[in-house]
């Protein structure tokens, strides 16, 4: 069973989870919400790089992890690209936008992608495609985090912000934003594409045949959050 670690700065990466729990077998997990830097969307490039390699060198210490998961958007952008040459012991499964299949029904043109805008900024996917929408919304996912359980006190926030949103496919370019897909494709009747079923095709790959799944929570914050994320992972399961 290897053991694999799951890192993002709030609840975002518990939607990541919750499907890698679904559909993959074998695996030992640890995740660990960074909720002593979040939001990681208000963060620059620089420090999310030093804190990558932080939280990389205290997991080796505490866990010895053979796969880690960045199940942010963007600490992917930022900071995967460094850590896979100062770690090449291990592996890096990294979360990026849902924009090749996207773009594979749609044209570009008509793909809007909503996300953090560090991710905007640096995704490589993002880059690729010049003619995709994009809407930068940093101060979405604490939001999420402030009404886990009460997502509705977002309706408004979220029909103001997507008024005028016309594409007929929204990618969600942040995990934290699967908490309001629902919501999201309500207001815009857009197909919703997300990041979570290619990090499990990605994990599968590596599974080695063993049936038994373990799954246990960390904070680098107030550990009376942990509670709430494990009833989170858990809602409607």
């Amino acid at each position: 069973m290897k053991n694999v670690a799951i890192i993002d700065s709030g609840s975002g990466g518990i939607n990541v989870l919750k499907t890698l729990l679904q559909e993959c077998e074998g695996f030992n997990f640890l995740y660990l919400a960074d909720t002593a830097c979040a939001p990681y969307g208000e963060k620059s490039k620089k420090f999310l790089k030093g804190r990558a390699e932080e939280l990389v060198l205290f997991l080796k210490k505490i866990f010895s992890p053979e796969i880690i998961v960045f199940a942010c958007n963007t600490l992917t952008a930022a900071a995967i690209k460094s850590v896979r040459k100062s770690h090449p012991e291990i592996e890096f499964v990294g979360c990026e936008p849902a924009i090749k299949p996207a773009c594979e029904k749609f044209d570009q043109k008509d793909v809007l992608v909503l996300a953090t805008p560090v991710t905007i900024k640096e995704s490589r996917l993002i880059k690729k495609y010049p003619q995709l929408q994009t809407m930068a919304l940093p101060e979405l996912p604490m939001l999420i985090d402030q009404n886990l359980f009460e997502l509705e006190n977002l309706n408004e926030y979220l029909a103001q912000i997507l008024k005028d949103a016309s594409s007929p496919a929204v990618v969600l370019g942040c995990t934290h934003f699967e908490a309001v897909r629902g919501q999201i494709a309500d207001l815009t009747g857009a197909e919703i594409f997300g990041s979570s079923e290619g990090i499990a095709k990605r994990l599968q790959t590596f599974s080695d045949g063993d049936h038994q799944t373990n799954c246990c929570f960390m904070t680098t914050g107030d550990p009376e959050i942990l509670p709430k994320f494990y009833h989170y992972l858990t809602k409607n399961s």
